[in-house]
């Protein structure tokens, strides 16, 4: 009787053993695949277009290298930057093919400006840059190359890192929000000249914040012009084109 009582009881024991092994088993599972979803989310990128409208006139291989520079710091944050030059003359539009056929999805514009249009826009001489608002209108960002190049004549840092730095900061403030500031970083609430140099001579990059935020804005405005296709139909779509 005795060892049919053992027997019983070392098997319950065993079957408890086994049930919490499986339990083990299934919580490690689950955490590692929350934790491979959450890398594939970091890994994740996003492009988008840029029309570039070069009212400065800036050298052109001073521009690629200051796009250079915003495509890396952008991608570090899972954005892909494409650029696409665009006229400042409506009577260079068939020079510049690639700015008809940016897409609209992800489409926003970039436009360098010199000194005297850059006093227009902007009150501040302290300023390097300006974004508009998405969600009123187009979406525009603005970079003051002139008054960048003057910050780097001042042997700051190259002018195509400062200026390359002030257009990520830009592209960034466009699609998180204008009203968005940062205590410190790529985001930070204003960019003196005293704050540049210090934040040109190291690594600036956007948090996993404020990457996330950019991401999202971008497949938001994607899926808005995806479902406007969707409605416009076959016949208005080749009107259009």
């Amino acid at each position: 009787m005795n060892s049919t009582t053992n027997t019983v009881k070392m098997a319950s024991v065993i079957v408890k053993l086994a049930v919490g092994l499986a339990a083990i088993a299934t919580t490690v599972s689950s955490n590692l695949v929350m934790a491979q979803g959450a890398a594939d989310g970091e890994q994740s990128t996003t492009p988008i277009t840029l029309r570039v409208y070069d009212y400065a006139h800036v050298d052109q291989k001073a521009l690629q290298a200051a796009e250079g520079e915003a495509a890396r710091i952008l991608a570090k944050a899972g954005v892909i930057a494409h650029w696409a030059d665009c006229p400042t003359k409506h009577a260079d539009a068939e020079k510049y093919p690639a700015c008809a056929s940016a897409t609209e999805g992800t489409e926003y514009t970039l436009r360098l400006l010199s000194n005297s249009m850059a006093a227009v826009q902007e009150k501040s001489q302290e300023a390097f840059g300006s974004a508009a608002d998405c969600e009123h209108g187009a979406c525009i960002a603005s970079v003051y190359y002139d008054r960048i190049q003057g910050l780097a004549g001042g042997n700051v840092a190259p002018s195509y890192v400062v200026a390359g730095r002030v257009m990520a900061r830009e592209i960034g403030q466009l699609l998180i929000g204008v009203t968005y500031r940062s205590r410190s970083g790529i985001m930070s609430a204003s960019w003196s000249h005293r704050q540049l140099g210090m934040l040109v001579r190291s690594e600036i990059l956007f948090s996993p914040v404020e990457a996330s935020a950019m991401k999202a804005r971008l497949a938001e405005r994607e899926q808005a012009a995806a479902t406007r296709l969707a409605e416009a139909g076959p016949g208005q779509l080749s009107h259009a084109q």
